[in-house]
Protein backbone atom coordinates (compact mmCIF):
# COMPACT_ATOMS: atom_id res chain seq x y z
CA UNK A 1 0.00 0.00 0.00
CA UNK A 2 2.77 2.42 0.77
CA UNK A 3 5.57 0.84 -1.51
CA UNK A 4 5.34 3.98 -3.56
CA UNK A 5 6.52 5.98 -0.96
CA UNK A 6 9.59 3.67 -0.17
CA UNK A 7 7.30 2.04 3.40
CA UNK A 8 7.56 -1.30 2.42
CA UNK A 9 7.49 -5.22 4.03
CA UNK A 10 8.01 -4.90 7.77
CA UNK A 11 7.53 -1.40 8.16
CA UNK A 12 4.18 -1.08 6.45
CA UNK A 13 3.19 -3.44 8.89
CA UNK A 14 4.57 -1.63 11.67
CA UNK A 15 2.59 1.56 10.73
CA UNK A 16 -0.23 -0.43 10.52
CA UNK A 17 -0.08 -1.37 14.05
CA UNK A 18 0.89 1.82 15.25
CA UNK A 19 -2.29 3.48 13.21
CA UNK A 20 -4.69 0.70 14.69
CA UNK A 21 -3.46 0.05 18.08
CA UNK A 22 -3.28 2.68 20.64
CA UNK A 23 -0.22 3.60 21.74
CA UNK A 24 1.89 0.14 21.73
CA UNK A 25 4.99 -1.19 23.31
CA UNK A 26 7.77 -2.63 21.15
CA UNK A 27 6.87 -6.03 22.43
CA UNK A 28 3.06 -5.35 21.40
CA UNK A 29 3.98 -4.30 18.07
CA UNK A 30 6.32 -7.22 17.53
CA UNK A 31 3.28 -9.56 18.57
CA UNK A 32 1.09 -8.05 16.20
CA UNK A 33 3.70 -8.21 13.33
CA UNK A 34 4.55 -11.65 13.98
CA UNK A 35 8.51 -10.60 14.03
CA UNK A 36 10.91 -10.04 16.97
CA UNK A 37 11.23 -6.98 19.20
CA UNK A 38 14.96 -6.00 17.54
CA UNK A 39 13.34 -5.73 13.83
CA UNK A 40 10.66 -4.14 15.50
CA UNK A 41 12.92 -1.40 17.31
CA UNK A 42 14.84 -1.03 13.79
CA UNK A 43 11.55 -0.12 11.83
CA UNK A 44 10.54 2.06 14.57
CA UNK A 45 13.65 4.01 13.99
CA UNK A 46 13.04 4.59 10.70
CA UNK A 47 9.51 5.35 10.17
CA UNK A 48 10.72 8.05 13.31
CA UNK A 49 13.38 9.47 10.59
CA UNK A 50 10.79 9.88 7.82
CA UNK A 51 8.28 11.32 9.97
CA UNK A 52 5.58 8.66 9.99
CA UNK A 53 5.81 7.74 13.92
CA UNK A 54 7.09 9.12 17.31
CA UNK A 55 7.87 8.08 20.70
CA UNK A 56 6.36 8.88 23.79
CA UNK A 57 7.69 9.68 27.04
CA UNK A 58 7.12 7.58 30.07
CA UNK A 59 7.72 3.62 30.74
CA UNK A 60 7.32 1.44 29.05
CA UNK A 61 8.25 3.05 26.08
CA UNK A 62 5.03 3.69 24.07
CA UNK A 63 4.81 4.86 20.60
CA UNK A 64 2.43 6.55 17.88
CA UNK A 65 1.54 7.14 14.34
CA UNK A 66 1.18 10.56 12.98
CA UNK A 67 -1.50 12.00 11.00
CA UNK A 68 -1.20 9.85 7.79
CA UNK A 69 -2.72 12.75 6.01
CA UNK A 70 -0.01 15.01 6.86
CA UNK A 71 3.19 12.45 7.12
CA UNK A 72 2.36 10.51 3.77
CA UNK A 73 1.56 13.61 2.21
CA UNK A 74 5.13 14.76 2.83
CA UNK A 75 6.77 11.64 1.77
CA UNK A 76 4.39 12.05 -1.52
CA UNK A 77 5.89 15.56 -2.16
CA UNK A 78 9.18 14.20 -1.58
CA UNK A 79 8.93 11.38 -4.14
CA UNK A 80 7.36 13.78 -6.36
CA UNK A 81 10.68 15.94 -6.34
CA UNK A 82 12.82 13.47 -6.48
CA UNK A 83 10.83 12.21 -9.95
CA UNK A 84 10.41 15.66 -11.04
CA UNK A 85 14.28 16.04 -10.59
CA UNK A 86 14.50 12.52 -12.40
CA UNK A 87 12.75 13.68 -15.41
CA UNK A 88 14.86 16.64 -16.07
CA UNK A 89 18.17 14.18 -16.39
CA UNK A 90 16.48 11.86 -18.39
CA UNK A 91 15.60 14.58 -21.09
CA UNK A 92 19.28 16.19 -20.90
CA UNK A 93 20.72 12.47 -20.98
CA UNK A 94 18.55 12.00 -23.58
CA UNK A 95 19.24 14.84 -25.74
CA UNK A 96 23.03 14.18 -25.05
CA UNK A 97 22.37 10.72 -26.54
CA UNK A 98 20.70 11.78 -29.24
CA UNK A 99 23.11 14.71 -30.26
CA UNK A 100 25.99 11.79 -29.86
CA UNK A 101 24.47 9.32 -32.11
CA UNK A 102 23.51 12.00 -34.78
CA UNK A 103 27.00 12.58 -35.08
CA UNK A 104 28.19 9.54 -35.78
CA UNK A 105 25.34 8.16 -37.68
CA UNK A 106 23.30 10.37 -39.68
CA UNK A 107 20.48 8.17 -39.74
CA UNK A 108 19.85 8.31 -35.91
CA UNK A 109 18.16 11.91 -36.95
CA UNK A 110 15.17 9.96 -38.34
CA UNK A 111 13.24 6.79 -36.41
CA UNK A 112 10.83 4.81 -37.49
CA UNK A 113 7.58 3.61 -34.94
CA UNK A 114 5.38 0.60 -36.05
CA UNK A 115 1.53 0.33 -34.91
CA UNK A 116 -1.08 2.46 -33.84
CA UNK A 117 -0.55 2.23 -29.81
CA UNK A 118 3.50 2.93 -30.01
CA UNK A 119 2.58 5.83 -32.37
CA UNK A 120 -0.20 7.11 -29.84
CA UNK A 121 2.68 7.00 -26.95
CA UNK A 122 5.16 8.66 -29.53
CA UNK A 123 2.92 11.28 -30.01
CA UNK A 124 2.30 12.00 -25.96
CA UNK A 125 5.74 11.72 -25.40
CA UNK A 126 6.23 14.44 -28.02
CA UNK A 127 3.38 16.77 -25.95
CA UNK A 128 5.06 16.19 -22.85
CA UNK A 129 8.08 16.97 -23.84
CA UNK A 130 7.21 20.52 -25.66
CA UNK A 131 8.34 23.42 -23.15
CA UNK A 132 7.44 26.21 -25.19
CA UNK A 133 5.21 25.14 -27.89
CA UNK A 134 3.41 22.25 -29.81
CA UNK A 135 2.68 22.96 -33.53
CA UNK A 136 0.27 20.61 -35.77
CA UNK A 137 -1.35 19.59 -38.91
CA UNK A 138 -4.61 17.74 -37.74
CA UNK A 139 -6.31 15.40 -40.56
CA UNK A 140 -7.76 12.31 -40.54
CA UNK A 141 -6.83 9.88 -40.49
CA UNK A 142 -5.93 8.72 -36.72
CA UNK A 143 -4.35 6.13 -34.47
CA UNK A 144 -6.87 7.55 -31.18
CA UNK A 145 -10.38 9.09 -31.75
CA UNK A 146 -10.16 12.82 -31.89
CA UNK A 147 -10.26 14.37 -28.88
CA UNK A 148 -8.60 11.55 -26.86
CA UNK A 149 -5.67 13.80 -25.41
CA UNK A 150 -7.72 16.38 -24.47
CA UNK A 151 -6.77 15.91 -20.90
CA UNK A 152 -3.09 16.15 -21.86
CA UNK A 153 -3.01 19.20 -23.35
CA UNK A 154 -4.96 20.88 -21.35
CA UNK A 155 -2.61 20.17 -18.93
CA UNK A 156 0.65 20.91 -21.12
CA UNK A 157 -1.50 24.51 -21.88
CA UNK A 158 -1.83 25.08 -18.17
CA UNK A 159 1.93 24.87 -17.93
CA UNK A 160 2.33 27.44 -20.19
CA UNK A 161 2.80 25.38 -23.44
CA UNK A 162 1.86 27.14 -26.55
CA UNK A 163 -0.73 25.08 -28.88
CA UNK A 164 -0.94 26.38 -32.71
CA UNK A 165 -2.91 23.62 -34.82
CA UNK A 166 -4.34 23.93 -37.99
CA UNK A 167 -7.48 21.66 -38.92
CA UNK A 168 -8.42 20.22 -42.67
CA UNK A 169 -11.66 20.32 -43.93
CA UNK A 170 -11.83 16.62 -43.07
CA UNK A 171 -11.14 16.98 -39.66
CA UNK A 172 -13.74 19.69 -39.15
CA UNK A 173 -16.50 17.45 -40.89
CA UNK A 174 -16.28 14.64 -38.12
CA UNK A 175 -19.68 14.77 -35.99
CA UNK A 176 -19.16 17.19 -33.13
CA UNK A 177 -15.31 17.51 -33.69
CA UNK A 178 -15.80 21.60 -33.26
CA UNK A 179 -18.34 21.43 -30.35
CA UNK A 180 -16.95 18.54 -28.25
CA UNK A 181 -13.28 18.87 -28.51
CA UNK A 182 -12.08 22.26 -30.71
CA UNK A 183 -13.66 24.85 -29.25
CA UNK A 184 -13.47 23.38 -25.84
CA UNK A 185 -9.25 23.46 -26.65
CA UNK A 186 -9.55 26.72 -27.84
CA UNK A 187 -11.16 28.17 -24.40
CA UNK A 188 -8.39 26.21 -22.58
CA UNK A 189 -5.80 28.40 -24.60
CA UNK A 190 -5.09 26.48 -28.17
CA UNK A 191 -4.80 28.69 -31.33
CA UNK A 192 -6.48 27.10 -34.17
CA UNK A 193 -7.01 27.36 -38.12
CA UNK A 194 -8.44 25.88 -40.78
CA UNK A 195 -7.51 25.07 -44.56
CA UNK A 196 -9.13 23.41 -46.95
CA UNK A 197 -6.19 20.81 -47.12
CA UNK A 198 -3.31 20.07 -45.61
CA UNK A 199 -0.30 18.40 -47.39
CA UNK A 200 0.23 15.64 -44.31
CA UNK A 201 -0.47 14.89 -40.26
CA UNK A 202 2.12 16.79 -38.46
CA UNK A 203 3.56 17.30 -34.82
CA UNK A 204 6.09 19.28 -33.77
CA UNK A 205 7.85 19.99 -30.47
CA UNK A 206 9.27 23.13 -29.95
CA UNK A 207 12.55 22.81 -32.51
CA UNK A 208 13.95 19.77 -31.00
CA UNK A 209 11.36 16.80 -33.49
CA UNK A 210 8.51 15.87 -35.46
CA UNK A 211 6.28 13.43 -36.01
CA UNK A 212 4.86 12.79 -39.10
CA UNK A 213 3.31 9.40 -41.13
CA UNK A 214 5.27 7.08 -42.94
CA UNK A 215 2.37 4.66 -43.80
CA UNK A 216 -1.01 5.49 -43.66
CA UNK A 217 -4.36 3.06 -44.72
CA UNK A 218 -7.68 4.69 -45.37
CA UNK A 219 -7.98 4.34 -41.61
CA UNK A 220 -5.16 4.53 -39.77
CA UNK A 221 -1.95 5.57 -40.07
CA UNK A 222 0.50 2.15 -39.36
CA UNK A 223 3.95 4.05 -39.51
CA UNK A 224 5.53 6.94 -38.33
CA UNK A 225 8.55 9.12 -38.64
CA UNK A 226 9.89 10.71 -35.10
CA UNK A 227 12.19 13.68 -37.27
CA UNK A 228 14.85 15.26 -34.96
CA UNK A 229 17.13 18.26 -35.25
CA UNK A 230 18.12 18.33 -38.72
CA UNK A 231 17.54 20.10 -42.46
CA UNK A 232 14.35 17.65 -42.68
CA UNK A 233 12.92 19.40 -39.13
CA UNK A 234 13.49 22.39 -40.58
CA UNK A 235 11.77 22.51 -43.54
CA UNK A 236 8.55 20.48 -41.88
CA UNK A 237 9.06 24.22 -39.67
CA UNK A 238 9.15 26.30 -42.12
CA UNK A 239 6.20 24.13 -43.92
CA UNK A 240 4.32 24.97 -40.83
CA UNK A 241 4.97 28.35 -40.88
CA UNK A 242 3.82 28.94 -44.07
CA UNK A 243 0.66 27.11 -43.72
CA UNK A 244 -0.31 29.00 -40.46
CA UNK A 245 -0.17 32.15 -42.58
CA UNK A 246 -2.47 30.84 -44.85
CA UNK A 247 -4.53 29.18 -42.59
CA UNK A 248 -8.10 30.82 -41.51
CA UNK A 249 -8.36 31.82 -37.92
CA UNK A 250 -11.34 29.75 -36.18
CA UNK A 251 -11.94 32.23 -33.62
CA UNK A 252 -12.01 36.22 -34.39
CA UNK A 253 -9.34 37.95 -31.62
CA UNK A 254 -12.16 38.90 -29.09
CA UNK A 255 -14.02 35.57 -29.43
CA UNK A 256 -11.57 32.99 -27.57
CA UNK A 257 -13.05 34.11 -24.02
CA UNK A 258 -16.67 33.76 -25.26
CA UNK A 259 -15.84 30.10 -26.63
CA UNK A 260 -16.88 28.55 -22.94
CA UNK A 261 -20.06 30.79 -22.36
CA UNK A 262 -21.29 31.03 -25.45
CA UNK A 263 -20.36 27.91 -27.27
CA UNK A 264 -23.75 26.02 -26.97
CA UNK A 265 -25.88 29.21 -27.88
CA UNK A 266 -28.07 28.52 -31.04
CA UNK A 267 -30.19 31.47 -31.91
CA UNK A 268 -28.61 34.74 -33.74
CA UNK A 269 -25.47 35.41 -35.32
CA UNK A 270 -23.83 36.91 -32.90
CA UNK A 271 -21.57 39.58 -34.41
CA UNK A 272 -23.73 42.70 -34.20
CA UNK A 273 -22.27 45.87 -35.42
CA UNK A 274 -19.72 46.46 -38.24
CA UNK A 275 -16.33 46.56 -36.48
CA UNK A 276 -17.26 43.99 -33.93
CA UNK A 277 -16.06 40.49 -33.56
CA UNK A 278 -18.27 37.45 -33.85
CA UNK A 279 -19.26 35.17 -31.10
CA UNK A 280 -17.60 32.00 -30.70
CA UNK A 281 -19.81 29.88 -33.05
CA UNK A 282 -20.45 32.34 -35.62
CA UNK A 283 -16.47 33.03 -35.72
CA UNK A 284 -16.44 28.96 -35.88
CA UNK A 285 -19.04 29.39 -38.89
CA UNK A 286 -17.10 31.18 -40.41
CA UNK A 287 -13.73 29.64 -40.60
CA UNK A 288 -15.36 26.59 -41.72
CA UNK A 289 -17.40 28.34 -44.53
CA UNK A 290 -13.50 30.02 -45.51
CA UNK A 291 -12.41 25.95 -45.32
CA UNK A 292 -14.81 25.44 -48.04
CA UNK A 293 -17.08 23.09 -46.17
CA UNK A 294 -20.47 22.42 -47.27
CA UNK A 295 -23.81 23.37 -45.07
CA UNK A 296 -24.51 18.98 -43.92
CA UNK A 297 -20.40 19.07 -42.93
CA UNK A 298 -21.19 22.26 -41.15
CA UNK A 299 -23.86 20.59 -39.22
CA UNK A 300 -21.99 17.44 -38.64
CA UNK A 301 -19.03 19.35 -36.88
CA UNK A 302 -21.22 21.41 -34.39
CA UNK A 303 -23.97 19.23 -33.96
CA UNK A 304 -26.46 21.17 -35.38
CA UNK A 305 -29.59 20.24 -37.20
CA UNK A 306 -29.79 21.34 -41.07
CA UNK A 307 -32.51 23.62 -40.05
CA UNK A 308 -30.43 25.35 -37.50
CA UNK A 309 -27.55 25.11 -39.91
CA UNK A 310 -29.22 26.86 -42.71
CA UNK A 311 -31.30 29.48 -40.11
CA UNK A 312 -27.55 30.64 -38.56
CA UNK A 313 -26.32 30.73 -41.77
CA UNK A 314 -28.96 33.13 -42.82
CA UNK A 315 -28.70 35.29 -40.16
CA UNK A 316 -24.99 35.73 -40.76
CA UNK A 317 -25.46 36.64 -44.27
CA UNK A 318 -28.29 39.01 -42.99
CA UNK A 319 -25.43 40.47 -40.05
CA UNK A 320 -23.38 41.07 -42.82
CA UNK A 321 -25.69 42.31 -45.80
CA UNK A 322 -24.58 39.87 -48.61
CA UNK A 323 -25.82 37.22 -50.42
CA UNK A 324 -23.41 34.36 -51.25
CA UNK A 325 -20.42 32.50 -49.61
CA UNK A 326 -18.07 34.52 -51.37
CA UNK A 327 -19.84 37.70 -50.64
CA UNK A 328 -19.60 37.05 -47.18
CA UNK A 329 -15.55 35.84 -47.44
CA UNK A 330 -14.61 39.70 -48.56
CA UNK A 331 -17.12 41.39 -45.93
CA UNK A 332 -15.42 39.18 -43.06
CA UNK A 333 -12.13 40.32 -44.43
CA UNK A 334 -12.91 43.92 -44.82
CA UNK A 335 -14.19 43.78 -41.30
CA UNK A 336 -10.88 42.11 -39.97
CA UNK A 337 -12.62 39.09 -38.22
CA UNK A 338 -10.49 36.02 -39.60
Amino acid sequence: MLNAVGVTGVAAQVYSTLIEADQPTVEEIAAACGVTARRVATELTALEERGLAYRLTGRPVRYRANAPDVAIAALIAQREAELQAARATMHQLAEVFRESARSRHPDGQVEVVRGPDNIARAVARAAEATRQQLRGFDRPPYTETPGASYGLEERRLAAGVAYRVIYDAEALDIPGRMAGDILPSMAAGEQARARPTLPIKLIISDDQLAVIPAAVTSRTVDTTFVIHRSPILSALIALFEAEWERAIPILGPDAGAAAGGQAGASDGAGTGRAGRHPDAESAALLAMLAAGMTDASIARSLTWSMRTTQRRMAQLMSELGVNSRFQAGLAVRDRGWL
